[in-house]
């Protein structure tokens, strides 16, 4: 994790959340882009999507449980002066909570059937993929295992810390029923951590970006 060399961090109970995906296509019917009277645009559509799909985060979902709903990719259309026929979305959705993953996959389709309905458009594609369910740690097993790393690695440099909002598929073992613990081993120069913690500071890349790499220790 992108944490000082030399720590560990670890939860009992949700350290990773469930990942599911969402593809959506808005069918419209295309046409000149100085008539649009003359089409069902497509992208106005995704547009609505985009902007109402939020409220099932901010007003259906708990608002003390986790859950994200965040669209990555947009495409539609080939020129400036175009309606295209079509306007497909693809984004993620993040959750801890089981009932709180079936109120958000509930709302975004419930929302892509009336912005379509709204515009008079076709019955659009909605795919919805589950992915990875949340990593859940089990207490006797994170009991048991900090005391071991606290005394191999001092309890200054060993802590519990809050859920991340990342996806892992390491849940495909505690599903088969393997009591299990996740913990983020620190990769990172303290001191340069410590600074990218002020004001104006570097932040330094997390797992996935293309510069995550460990920081180089000289060996003794």
């Amino acid at each position: 994790a992108p944490s000082p060399y030399g720590t560990m961090d670890y939860n009992v109970g949700a350290v990773i959340s469930k990942s599911d995906s969402l593809a959506i296509t808005f069918k419209g019917r295309g046409g000149h882009g100085s008539a649009p009277d003359k089409t069902i645009d497509p992208i106005a559509i995704a547009a609505h999507f985009m902007t109402d799909v939020q409220t099932v985060v901010s007003r259906e979902k708990d608002p003390m449980e986790f859950g994200v709903v965040s669209i990555g990719a947009v495409q539609a259309g080939t020129v400036g002066n175009i309606i295209p026929d079509t306007a497909t979305l693809r984004g993620t959705i993040r959750s801890y909570n089981p009932a709180v993953c079936d109120k958000l996959l509930g709302g975004v389709r419930r929302t892509a059937d009336v912005a379509a309905m709204m515009a008079g458009a076709a019955r659009q594609d909605v795919a919805l993929v589950e992915g990875g369910v949340a990593v859940i740690n089990s207490e006797a097993v994170v009991t048991r295992t900090e005391t071991v790393l606290k005394d191999a690695f001092g309890s200054e440099n060993v802590k519990r810390a809050a859920p991340m909002t990342a996806s892992e598929d390491f849940s495909a073992f505690i599903d088969e029923g393997v009591p299990s613990m996740f913990f983020f081993v620190g990769i990172y120069d303290p001191r340069k951590t410590a600074e990218s913690k002020n004001p104006g500071g570097r932040l330094f890349p997390f797992n996935s970006f293309p510069f995550f790499a460990p920081f180089p220790t000289a060996r003794t």
